[in-house]
């Protein structure tokens, strides 16, 4: 972390007699006027900025010639200019001639101040909320998924035997709220979510795969409106010509869905990696037979958001914009490393991945897919022998990355150009390996959500709460 930004003090020159400047002069140093130097010429001494060689009944500081020189103020070439910080809540004050005449104080600044979880940038780093956020922790059995609503978080569930919806308010409070319907997978592998407003894609399955829209009304009411089983050659084989056979549908391989565009992508086997695109209000486009996307080898690990697909090949992460013809456009690759997530942000998206046990990100911008001018690009936010799967998502507001590897959550600023770990945090409310990670942003709060190999499930938000 950078050193944080000094505070300015309300520093006064002074104009002493020649017997107390010695006297001063042999006195064991003090405290001085913070931790900032004096503005030239003066010198900071017990708390206070004198100019050290300036004789007793010398000019003072009061609009008026007092020494006859024709010249006023001349030992305070600093009055009238900008003294203190102007940035987060600081504010810059101005030099001013203090009352008694003896010297100059910063007037109207405000100083930096201890860091407290607000959404407010207190101690004037250009970070917000560093190292302050909170955690409240709910643990399900069974799946779970997250995902961003207005003002809150839809998670969905199976509890029951019922696939169950219910939204969390941005303070991380349950509203109470929920729909049900009776689960259609009961073998159920994997649940993923995305939404675009108020509408909220849901996908789960196992050997066959279902897909759900979600409505979320203002007062985070759910409503389940619509739920559709996907066209027959999306069910996984168990045998092929007598033999057995194993589809591509647990983590991290499982299909992902995303609602703008409306698309579901993923593995109909384990050779092919395709695309069903649907538009309109109603998921009946899922009933039609999945388009195919070659440039996508076997069982790569992969992720989509908007546009936009990121997926191991060989030894490299490799993004580009996936079309609805299954094509792809812009694409590259971004960086050695593996277990990639994508995530949209203003003008691109950022991508995560692991390396050598470390936890990287880079901002590509959209128009190129490369790395964005001034962006971060393949920087390093975590370490210590990490594995994925990853996750992630930004803050528009904060312009702060939730990144998560594992049990990892890394919440990521930048300064002076640079990614910079404004809070590292261990998420292990779950007692078996990772298998999934969500992680979603609503408001000042983010939501994580993991999935263990045996199904449990735990949601993490994060906050000042």
């Amino acid at each position: 972390m950078p050193p944080l930004p000094q505070a300015h003090p309300s520093c006064a020159s002074r104009a002493f007699p020649l017997g107390v400047i010695w006297a001063l002069a042999l006195a064991t140093p003090l405290a001085g006027c913070g931790e900032l130097s004096c503005p030239a010429p003066l010198s900071n001494v017990d708390g206070v900025c004198v100019k050290l060689d300036q004789a007793a009944g010398a000019e003072l500081c009061d609009g008026v010639d007092n020494d006859g020189d024709t010249e006023v103020d001349e030992d305070w070439p600093q009055l009238g200019e900008a003294c203190g910080e102007a940035a987060g809540e600081c504010v810059e004050g101005e030099w001013v001639c203090a009352v008694d005449g003896d010297g100059v104080v910063c007037d109207g600044g405000v100083d930096p101040v201890e860091e407290i979880c607000d959404g407010k940038d207190n101690d004037c780093d250009g970070l917000i909320d560093e190292g302050v956020l909170s955690t409240k922790v709910h643990v399900f059995d069974g799946h779970a998924t997250v995902a961003t609503v207005e003002d809150g978080y839809l998670v969905a569930r199976i509890a029951e035997d019922e696939f169950r919806v219910l939204t969390y308010d941005s303070s991380g409070e349950a509203t109470g709220k929920v729909d049900a319907i009776n689960n259609p997978v009961p073998d159920l592998v994997f649940m993923t979510s995305d939404s675009s407003g108020s509408r909220v894609l849901l996908s789960l399955g196992g050997l066959k795969f279902h897909a759900f829209d979600v409505h979320v009304d203002s007062d985070l009411v759910p409503i389940i409106l619509d739920t559709q089983q996907l066209h027959p050659a999306w069910d996984q084989p168990t045998q092929q010509e007598g033999i057995p056979a194993f589809g591509a549908y647990a983590p991290p391989l499982h299909p992902r869905i995303t609602a703008s565009p409306p698309r579901f992508v993923g593995y109909p086997d384990i050779a092919t990696f395709a695309l069903a695109a649907f538009r309109g209000d109603n998921l009946a486009g899922l009933t039609e037979e999945p388009t195919v996307v070659a440039a996508v080898s076997p069982l790569s690990v992969f992720d989509t958001a908007g546009e936009f697909l990121v997926w191991e090949q060989g030894e490299n992460t490799r993004a580009g914009r996936l079309l609805d013809d299954g094509s792809l456009e812009l694409d590259i690759d971004v960086a050695p490393g593996s277990a990639p997530s994508v995530a949209v942000r203003a003008g691109g998206i950022g991508v995560a991945y692991t390396r050598l046990g470390s936890l990287r990100l880079s901002e590509l911008a959209a128009l190129s897919v490369q790395c964005s001018d001034g962006g971060l690009c393949d920087d390093e936010v975590a370490a210590g022998e990490l594995e994925g799967p990853t996750a992630l998502a930004y803050d528009e507001a904060r312009d702060t990355w939730f990144v998560a590897a594992g049990t990892r959550l890394v919440v990521v600023g930048r300064f002076e150009g640079n990614a910079i770990v404004k809070q590292s945090l261990e998420l292990t409310s779950l007692s078996d390996t990772v298998r999934r990670i969500d992680v979603a942003v609503s408001g000042n709060t983010a939501a994580v959500v993991q999935v263990s190999r045996d199904a449990g499930s735990s949601l993490t938000l994060l906050g000042c709460f």
